[in-house]
C-alpha cells in the first residue's frame, strides 16, 4: 500500500510541476512579445529573457528532484518498508518522467529539423540536470536543503 501511495504522490506532483514549470517558463519570457513587431529582433534584446528562462529551468528541475529525493526518504523512513532500493530505481524513473513526457508533446509540435534537434538538446541537457542533482541529492541529501528547503518545509519533507 505504501508503494502505491508513494507512485500516485509522485505521478500527481508529476503533473503539478508541468504546470508550474509551463507558467514559469511563459512568464520568463512573455517580455519577448514586446518584440514582436520587429521582424528579427537582436540577440542582444532577447538573450537575457531566454537566459532566466534557462536559469528558472535549471533551478525547478534541481527542485524536482529534490522533491522527488525528499518523499523518497520519507517513504523509505517507514518502519513497514523493506525494499528500499524499489523505491530509489522507481523514484529516478518517475523524476525523469515529467521531462520525458514534456519533451514528446515538445516532438508533436517541431515544424522543422532544427527544431527537432533543438527539443533533443534541450531534452539531453534538463535530463543530466535532473539525472545528477537526483543522485547528488541521493547520497548527500543535507545538499538540497540550502537551496530548495522553502518548497520542502511547506510540503512537510524538510524533516526528513
Amino acid at each position: 500500500m505504501n508503494f502505491i501511495l508513494f507512485i500516485i504522490n509522485v505521478v500527481f506532483f508529476g503533473f503539478v510541476s508541468i504546470l508550474i514549470l509551463s507558467v514559469g517558463v511563459v512568464v520568463c519570457t512573455a517580455p519577448m512579445g514586446l518584440f514582436a513587431k520587429l521582424e528579427k529582433p537582436s540577440r542582444f534584446l532577447t538573450a537575457p529573457f531566454i537566459g532566466i528562462a534557462a536559469i528558472y529551468q535549471i533551478y525547478f528541475w534541481g527542485l524536482w528532484s529534490a522533491f522527488c529525493v525528499a518523499t523518497i526518504i520519507s517513504f523509505t523512513n517507514r518502519p513497514e518498508v523493506t525494499w528500499d532500493w524499489f523505491y530509489w530505481i522507481t523514484g529516478f524513473f518517475c523524476c525523469l518522467a515529467p521531462i520525458g513526457w514534456l519533451s514528446q508533446k515538445e516532438r508533436q509540435t517541431s515544424q522543422s529539423r532544427t527544431g527537432l534537434r533543438g527539443i533533443e538538446i534541450g531534452t539531453t541537457l534538463y535530463s543530466l540536470i535532473i539525472a545528477g542533482t537526483f543522485i547528488v541529492f541521493a547520497f548527500a541529501p543535507s545538499l538540497m536543503l540550502p537551496p530548495y528547503s522553502w518548497a520542502l518545509k511547506s510540503l512537510g519533507l524538510a524533516g526528513q
